[in-house]
C-alpha cells in the first residue's frame, strides 16, 4: 500500500501504547468528537502556517544562495581567466587597476572602444593607401627625372660617397 496509511494491524505500523477509554455518553461523544475536531482543525491550522514559513524561508534561503553561488562563480572565472593571462599583453588592466576602483566590466568595456578606435584608424590608413602609393610613385618618377639630367648641382647638396 505505497502512500497509504498503515493500520495497527498490519506490518510495520507502530502500535500504540497508551489506549483511549471510550466516553460512556452519547452527549459526551458528540461534545468530545466536535471539541476534538475543533482542536485537531486548530492543530492543522498551525501545522499548515508552520509549514508556509518554512517554505517561505526555505525559499528566499534558495534564492540567497542561487545569488552567492552566482558571484562566487564570476569570481572564481575571473580569477581563472587572470591566471591564464599571459603576462606581456600591454594594454590589458592588471588586477591592481581593477581593485583600485575599475571594475572588470569597466576595464573590458575601455578596450572594446580602444580596439573600435584602432580598427577605425587601421580602415583609414588601409583606404588612405592608393593615395600615397600614387603620390610616391610620382616622387620617384620626378627625382629618376633630375637624375637623368646633367645639371650641375652645388656641392653642398651632393652626398659624401
Amino acid at each position: 500500500m505505497a502512500g497509504g496509511l498503515l493500520a495497527p494491524s498490519q506490518a510495520g505500523a507502530t502500535p500504540n501504547r497508551l489506549k483511549r477509554k471510550a466516553p460512556d455518553s452519547s452527549d459526551a461523544a458528540t461534545t468530545s468528537t466536535s471539541a476534538g475536531e475543533d482542536e485537531a482543525a486548530a492543530g492543522l491550522e498551525e501545522e499548515v502556517e508552520e509549514l508556509e514559513r518554512e517554505v517561505a524561508d526555505l525559499g528566499r534561503r534558495i534564492l540567497e544562495h542561487r545569488r552567492d553561488t552566482a558571484t562566487r562563480f564570476l569570481d572564481a572565472t575571473v580569477s581563472r581567466l587572470a591566471a591564464f593571462r599571459p603576462t606581456a599583453c600591454p594594454g590589458v588592466p592588471s588586477e591592481q587597476q581593477s581593485v583600485a576602483g575599475t571594475s572588470h566590466a569597466e576595464a573590458e568595456q575601455d578596450m572594446v572602444e580602444k580596439l573600435k578606435i584602432f580598427k577605425s584608424n587601421t580602415e583609414a590608413s588601409i583606404a588612405a593607401m592608393p593615395k600615397v602609393l600614387k603620390k610616391m610613385k610620382e616622387c620617384v618618377a620626378q627625382m629618376e627625372k633630375l637624375e637623368q639630367l646633367s645639371v650641375n648641382i652645388h656641392p653642398v647638396f651632393q652626398r659624401k660617397r
